[in-house]
């Protein structure tokens, strides 16, 4: 991440995630003074685990300023075992299904949902959303009828 090239798909990435969550012109009074920053640095005590440092900032009761912050540490080869799983079984499913091509439903398990940009589709990152995609394929790949609510 010090290549500033390979720093930039990633800060790419994760604030286009935000920015499709958090939309300015849908929410002012609660976005509309909103600030992203992603800053990610090699720290040689944790070899390739991952450390994430959140800041949140809220307003608690009389508007006062309050922050919420969240450390993380994890490791990449744990968290992605079951999704790589899970992926493999339900591409074999679509393909059995006759379905090709960017399966939307999948995005549910990817950090950058998959999505036709050449066809104007916007990236669904909203997790509640992603979750009835997958239900519902899964649903229609079973021949049953989609539901837009979770059972």
């Amino acid at each position: 991440m010090d290549e500033p090239a390979n720093f930039h798909t990633k800060e790419v990435s994760k604030l286009s995630t935000l920015e499709t969550i958090l939309k300015k012109e849908d929410q002012p009074d609660l976005y509309g003074n909103i600030y992203h920053k992603v800053r990610i640095n090699y720290y040689p005590p944790r070899n390739d685990n991952k450390e994430g440092w959140d800041n949140i900032d809220i307003f608690g009761w009389m508007g006062y300023p309050m922050q919420i912050k969240i450390n993380f540490l994890c490791r990449d080869s744990i968290l992605a075992a079951p999704l790589l799983l899970d992926l493999s079984l339900l591409m074999d499913l679509a393909a059995r299904d006759g379905r090709y091509g960017i399966q939307r439903f999948l995005s549910f398990f990817l950090k950058s949902p998959m999505h036709d940009f050449t066809k104007g589709e916007e990236a669904v990152n909203n997790l509640f959303d992603q979750y009835v995609m997958l239900k519902n394929a899964i649903r229609e790949m079973g021949g049953y009828e989609p539901d837009e609510e979770i059972d």
